[in-house]
This record gives C-alpha cells, sequence and structure tokens, in this order.
C-alpha cells in the first residue's frame, strides 16, 4: 500500500510539473438602481498537451472576503466551493471523478459580492493543488479581461452628515500604486455618454469639477476623505461622484455614486 501511494504522488507530482495551469480572472460589475454588486469569475485552462491531476482551487482576496456572498458561488460539475474568511480565500474542491484537466480543456468558477460592495476589488492571485494537498502553482496573479468594465471602480457611503468626513474608495487593480482622478458634479446624464477609450461618462459635462487624484497602493486601492463643512445650507443637497484612472496604457471612467447630504 505504501509503495502504491508512493508511486501516486510521484506520478501526480511528474504531471504536475509538465502541467502549468493558466488563470483568466473576468469581473462583471452588476449595476441596479439598489443593488450593485461584482461577479467574479476564473476560468482555468491547461494550454499542454498533458493531464493536470487538479483538485482544489484557492483564489485569495487580499483585501478580504467579508463582502463576498458565499451562497453565491458557483462550481463546475464535481467541484464544490466555499469562503474561508480566516484565510481571505475562496476555495473550490473536486470530487474523485471531476478533478482532471485534459489538454486545451477549462474550467470555470464564479462567485459573486454582496450588495453595494467596498474593498474587494484588490489584486487578486490564486493556488492550484493536486492529490494529498501537493503543489502545481501558487500564487498565479488573475489576469483581467481589458474590456471589462470593473477596471476602474469607485464606492462610498449613499449617505453623510454636515460636519462628517466622507470617504471615496477608488479601486482599479490593473494599476498598482497608480492614480485616479476623482470628479463630482451635482447633476448625473440620464444616459450614459461613451467616449472613445475612456469608457462611460455618467457625470453631465456641463459641470464638471476635479476633487482631487487618488493615490492607489500595491492592491490598486486609494482612499479620498472629503471633510463637508458645518453648514445648513447644504442640507438636502447631492452631489454624483465619477473617477478616471490616470493610466498611460489603459485609462478608464469608472461607474458613478452618488452622496445625499443630510
Amino acid at each position: 500500500m505504501f509503495r502504491a501511494a508512493l508511486f501516486t504522488a510521484l506520478f501526480t507530482a511528474a504531471l504536475a510539473a509538465q502541467c502549468r495551469p493558466t488563470i483568466r480572472q473576468t469581473t462583471t460589475f452588476n449595476d441596479g438602481v439598489f443593488c450593485a454588486t461584482f461577479t467574479y469569475c476564473y476560468e482555468v485552462c491547461n494550454p499542454v498537451p498533458c493531464v493536470l491531476p487538479i483538485r482544489k482551487v484557492c483564489v485569495k482576496f487580499n483585501l478580504g472576503t467579508d463582502l463576498l456572498d458565499a451562497g453565491s458561488i458557483q462550481s463546475p460539475p464535481g467541484w464544490s466551493g466555499a469562503v474561508d474568511p480566516a484565510t481571505n480565500e475562496v476555495c473550490w474542491f473536486a470530487d474523485l471523478n471531476a478533478g482532471s484537466v485534459h489538454s486545451n480543456e477549462c474550467r470555470s468558477f464564479c462567485v459573486t459580492t454582496v450588495c453595494n460592495p467596498r474593498g474587494v476589488e484588490g489584486i487578486q492571485t490564486a493556488d492550484f493543488s493536486a492529490d494529498r494537498g501537493l503543489s502545481i502553482a501558487r500564487g498565479v496573479r488573475t489576469s483581467f479581461a481589458l474590456a471589462a468594465t470593473h477596471r476602474n471602480f469607485l464606492a462610498g457611503e449613499m449617505q453623510a452628515g454636515i460636519g462628517q468626513v466622507h470617504q471615496l474608495q477608488a479601486a482599479s487593480a490593473l494599476e498598482p500604486f497608480g492614480q485616479n482622478l476623482v470628479l463630482a458634479s451635482p447633476f448625473a446624464l440620464p444616459f450614459a455618454w461613451h467616449i472613445q477609450d475612456l469608457g462611460l461618462l455618467r457625470l453631465d459635462p456641463v459641470l464638471i469639477l476635479v476633487v482631487g487624484v487618488v493615490p492607489l497602493d500595491a492592491n490598486g486601492v486609494g482612499v479620498m476623505r472629503l471633510p463637508i463643512p458645518h453648514d445648513p445650507g447644504l442640507l438636502g443637497g447631492r452631489l454624483q461622484f465619477q473617477s478616471l484612472a490616470l493610466s498611460p496604457t489603459t485609462p478608464r471612467l469608472s461607474n458613478l455614486t452618488s452622496l445625499s447630504i443630510h
């Protein structure tokens, strides 16, 4: 029995040494009137002529998993997934009949956030394991789809009081240590205006103010603090915010976020 187990481990190790999975991550921003969510999908592929004996895929969210909806996990047939808050990971596990990925085959794994998410759009990495926890690849950075609308995301509380500090969180996971330009207007366009190479402008261009620049950290995330004057004249006011990722290669407008002052 020991020899059989040793042979299996060595054979699996040999396969793992030949097979190197690739992972392509796409993020869909599901924008709704009352509820906005992200759906993260990971397409794991075996591009070489071998059989990948994969049994476990874990994606690490460096900014935490608190805002992921554990009930939203989608798995391939024969796989199951779970959120592990202790390690900030979402892991998928294969049963005995589903763990092999043949040449030029792919498997897709998805998870969705809760409503109006904040702080889950940073850089993500993935680990791959085979039988008995044998590591196939570790720390594989997920590659983002260039056409995805998530690449620059702006989040903030929808209400704030006078005299308080309002925080806007900018996330552009393609741009670690980059910068985001935050824009504001009292008005939003009834229909978004598509600008070539930049995405959708949602602020009314008749009156757009530059609020400032947010520097992003290693995870592609930054926070802007906006003190609201203690002025009763501001009560009932409303502002719309949108940001622009200041990228030399892929500049991109973000979603729209609103603030009501009370």
